[in-house]
């Protein structure tokens, strides 16, 4: 039994199972894996530290579908979740730097703009899974 016959004895369904372990996955490569050196260069496209920290979480996506056993879709969707959330924490950083023609000034913690790019950031991330979620049972 893999997990995912697992996780449907228990009541539960096999998206929601995907979806939860992808969010822990988040949780994990954004709050304990991700470095300073990684924050810094986000918003300079190319730059190693923001491809590392989004490879980081492809590789974390693919060892949680392949344990799900979704075989070589785990890598292909890993491609997916590397590529789109490269982009996003880009777009993002430099939305907070002041970088884009409709925001030109820099954001902080005490701007409330700060708190909805992150909020904005985390959800676009999450719509993400529930994506990654929608090509796998497709």
């Amino acid at each position: 039994m893999d997990w995912l016959e697992y996780a449907n004895t228990l009541g539960g369904s096999m998206e929601l199972t995907v979806l939860t372990w992808l969010m822990i996955k988040h949780f994990v490569a954004d709050y304990f894996l991700q470095t300073s050196w990684m924050i810094s260069q986000k918003a300079d496209y190319g730059k190693p530290g923001g491809l590392v920290h989004a490879t980081e979480h492809g590789v974390l996506t693919w060892l949680v579908l392949a344990a799900l056993g979704f075989g070589w879709l785990s890598l292909l969707m890993a491609v997916v979740d590397t590529v789109i959330h490269y982009h996003i924490d880009w777009a993002k950083s430099n939305y907070l730097r002041g970088n884009f023609a409709f925001s030109l000034m820099p954001k902080d913690q005490s701007d409330p703009q700060y708190w909805w790019a992150m909020g904005m950031d985390q959800f676009a991330h999450y719509m993400t899974y529930v994506f990654i979620v929608w090509l796998i049972v497709s």
